[in-house]
């Protein structure tokens, strides 16, 4: 019976294909946009993922995020390093400060100041050598802002990209280009710049620090750490996943969460609404050859198993096209600065989406089919 109702299932080519771009359109719209709101907000955290050395950031208890960090004195660095069991504890600085190109390009950029002497928080260099970072004045920048950003555009089109040993302006402030890298990029088109913490406090004039972060000695026992620095109210120590929760809760407040609901939700529609449809109106007209069936003495179980199977092949072929469609959406945009997070667990989360929609779109049917009188059809034929 599973071959009779591969054939009824294919035989309306157009509703069977109706059937499955219902479910990929809602799979599609489902895991599109759920990958790009967990790429949004791993990307609420990237201060944290890029500095794997640290265990422990200090910040100042109203910090939430980068849009609402409160500085701290520079002295709370040495009460961090004066805790047992801290092995090292370095200042890392954060400023958005006006920045202007050689050819009158303003923008406002992000500006670390990482740690003088371990250049901790430094990202990998894609050019130079993290050795000039000691030069006055010298800055790292993103190669998007190298290639896209600042890079000036001729009056015939044609684009300079920014090199190694350019000059720009940083609050009024000389900055020199000594190195290329390629960290992760933030919600906003904006220069991301790295440099010393010393050249940080000079272009910013602000000589306080918005992060400590610091790593513990291997044998310790990181709360009971994180409980001696907290005896400071002044100060909050937070483990790293921590530091990730707690800025993403943030994160979440601007109610970017429901924006995306509202599209999981849209996505349950369609796929509800086109395909339930189209599934119901093709068991419609099966009606006469599951009438035969029960005729000929198919059991309730027997016409179950039948629908279910074609509910699953629907299902599958369109779980499987919407979520190809995704990650080779995803694998698109990999070098771009667009958003896309597809862990397995969104896999199995769209896997079961489509398990319920298909599962709902059964039920319609097997109603329909178990309400049926064959008696009644056979005669009405």
């Amino acid at each position: 019976m599973i071959s009779v109702a591969f054939r009824m299932l294919i035989g309306n080519k157009a509703a069977f294909i109706g059937v499955i771009f219902g479910i990929f359109l809602a799979i599609l719209l489902i895991s599109q946009q759920s990958a790009i709101y967990l790429g949004l907000i791993s990307r609420s955290y990237r201060i944290v993922t890029n500095i794997s050395l640290p265990n422990v950031w200090v910040i100042d208890p109203a910090t939430e995020g980068e849009d609402l960090i409160r500085s701290m004195p520079k002295d709370y660095l040495q009460y961090v390093r004066s805790i047992p069991n801290i092995e090292w504890a370095v200042p890392l600085s954060y400023f958005l400060l006006p920045l202007t190109t050689p050819s009158g390009l303003f923008k406002v950029a992000e500006v670390y100041g990482v740690d003088d002497s371990t250049l901790i928080g430094m990202p990998e260099l894609l050019e130079g050598n993290s050795q000039d970072l000691y030069q006055d004045g010298a800055i790292v920048i993103d190669s998007n802002s190298a290639e896209n950003l600042l890079a000036p555009i001729s009056a015939e089109g044609s684009k300079t990209l920014l090199k190694l040993g350019d000059v720009l302006e940083i609050n009024g402030h000389r900055a020199v280009i000594v190195g290329i890298a390629k960290p992760t990029p933030g919600f906003f088109p904006q220069p991301i710049i790295f440099t010393l913490d010393r050249h940080a406090q000079q272009f910013s004039g602000i000589n306080r620090i918005q992060y400590i972060i610091a790593k513990t000695r291997n044998d310790a026992d990181i709360k009971e750490t994180l409980n001696q620095i907290n005896s400071n109210n002044n100060v909050l120590a937070l483990t790293s996943s921590e530091m990730e929760s707690r800025i993403a809760n943030h994160f979440l407040k601007t109610g970017i969460l429901i924006n995306y609901a509202i599209s999981v939700g849209l996505g349950l529609i369609i796929g509800f609404s086109i395909a339930g449809q189209i599934f119901y109106m093709m068991t419609i007209n099966n009606l006469s050859y599951y009438a035969l069936i029960k005729a000929l003495g198919g059991t309730k179980k027997m016409i179950l198993k039948m629908i279910l199977f074609q509910a699953f092949v629907v299902g599958i072929m369109g779980y499987v096209l919407g979520t190809g469609a995704t990650l080779l959406w995803g694998y698109a945009i990999k070098n771009t600065t667009l958003t896309f997070e597809f862990p397995w667990q969104l896999l199995v989360f769209t896997g079961f989406l489509a398990f319920i929609m298909y599962t709902f779109i059964a039920s319609l049917s097997i109603k329909k089919v178990f309400k049926l009188d064959p008696h009644t059809l056979m005669t009405n034929l």
